[in-house]
């Protein structure tokens, strides 16, 4: 989650413009002889993956000393995006470009060129539609420049989003959706949001119709809350989709905003970034963050599993039973 005290910088570019070693992560094990509705007809979608572990195995990884901190220009956030590519990959999923690394290098606000976005596509009958499925991977050290876990902010985002890719491309192999899902695991989100500004002016228009759920600080243990208030016109009809899910599948949420506390605002994520260009997005966090998130609370004995695994569940559910739909007014 980037904290407002950077809030002048976003601004100013919006201006502008209109976890040393190599991750180990393997591909679960095949998983069709549990597929369910392989069929082009997805109104009445159900389906069984198992995926327990998963989401724990990534936690653990993303918070272990290979990749702890995560911060821009370490080692770390290399080794980071290195663990994504890799996962991508032995899920079979293709790159979204020629590269899994999307480098931020020649961006509108430029970075170091080993400070990439990494980004995926699984293809969908009609690529002209698209729904981007986003986490941040960077993360800040403290005040006395130590590094901190994370795990909520944000490993827990790229934990969902990995899952997801995981689910969405098992089931849908047989019949692919009606438009693309990308998956974008953006970096330097705790600079001002630079990732996914440079991402977006780069690719935006590489749709006619297209639309963003972005996930930052989930599944902190004994809150199990998520904040859905919107205050965007053009994401209602997605805010309210999503809720309507959301009750089916019994997944706790309230009217608050994201990264408020007593109805201040503190923060905002990278869903805000496509809003500039007329799309819908909302953003999955959890309600009751505030204290937590750039402090040594966020660590694993802070995280709800569970939460994890059911929100991956909830989200791939959610793409099927939408599929094709944009959320644009």
């Amino acid at each position: 989650m980037k904290i407002l005290n950077r809030l002048l910088i976003i601004l100013l570019i919006f201006s502008l413009v209109s976890c040393g070693d190599k991750a180990t992560s393997t591909r679960p094990a095949e998983t069709s002889d549990t597929l369910l509705g392989q069929t082009s007809d997805w109104s009445n979608f159900q389906y069984k993956i198992d995926t327990d572990g998963h989401v724990e195995k990534i936690m653990k990884d993303l918070c272990s000393d290979t990749y702890l901190g995560r911060v821009v220009g370490t080692k770390e956030n290399e080794k980071t995006q290195e663990y994504i590519k890799d996962y991508f990959k032995n899920l079979n999923i293709s790159p979204f470009d020629d590269n899994y690394y999307i480098s931020n290098k020649d961006g509108i606000i430029s970075l170091n060129e080993s400070t990439n976005n990494v980004a995926a596509v699984i293809k969908g009958t009609d690529s002209s539609k698209a729904v981007y499925i986003t986490a941040h991977l960077d993360h800040v050290n403290d005040v006395d420049n130590n590094p901190l876990s994370g795990a909520i902010d944000n490993a827990s985002g790229i934990a969902v989003l990995l899952e997801t890719a995981h689910k969405v491309k098992e089931l849908t192999y047989k019949s692919p959706l009606d438009m693309d899902v990308v998956f974008v695991a953006f970096n330097a989100e705790e600079l001002g949001l630079l990732g996914s500004q440079n991402f977006f002016n780069k690719y935006y228009n590489n749709y006619s119709e297209s639309y963003n759920i972005n996930i930052d600080c989930v599944a902190q243990k004994n809150c199990n809350t998520l904040s859905m208030g919107n205050d965007d016109p053009n994401s209602e009809n997605l805010y309210n989709a999503m809720k309507e899910t959301f009750d089916k599948e019994n997944v706790i949420y309230d009217n608050s905003l994201y990264a408020t506390k007593n109805g201040v605002r503190y923060g905002t994520s990278d869903h805000i970034v496509i809003r500039k260009y007329g799309a819908p997005s909302l953003v999955l966090g959890d309600s009751t963050i505030m204290d937590v998130v750039h402090t040594n609370k966020d660590n694993l004995d802070n995280i709800d599993y569970s939460d994890l695994e059911k929100l991956s569940d909830t989200l791939t559910k959610f793409l099927i039973t939408n599929n094709g739909n944009t959320f644009n007014k």
